[in-house]
């Protein structure tokens, strides 16, 4: 196992583990599912760096690609749901209008009646 000096990768570890750190900050703070998963997700990320730079490229390469795709693949569902979440509070946000919206023609009615 010999070290694999590359300032790239050290450079995306470092990243990786401030990302991880605030997420979980994030996370602690909002309850919020998309920063954990978005931390969780870097935190593989950083996994694969240091594998990486430890040099256990060659002999992880397979585990490598598993962790690096389950990266991936928390990353698109933490921003599946949060495309779910959002969508959810606009609908219910036109609800809310359009049901205020009916009162206010309702109450304008009575009115000139």
């Amino acid at each position: 196992m010999a070290l694999e000096w590359d300032p790239i990768l050290f450079v995306n570890l470092l990243l990786c583990i401030a990302i991880v750190i605030l997420g979980v900050l994030c996370f602690r703070k909002s309850g919020e599912m998309l920063p954990a998963f978005i931390g969780a997700a870097f935190g593989l990320f950083g996994i694969s760096h240091a594998a990486t730079l430890a040099g256990l490229k060659v002999a992880l390469t397979v585990p490598l690609i598993i962790i690096r795709t389950l990266a991936y693949l928390l990353v698109l569902i933490a921003l599946w749901q949060h495309l779910k979440n959002s969508m959810l509070q606009k609908e219910t946000r036109q609800a809310w209008v359009d049901y205020f919206k009916g009162e206010t023609e309702q109450a304008k009615e009575e009115e000139s009646a």
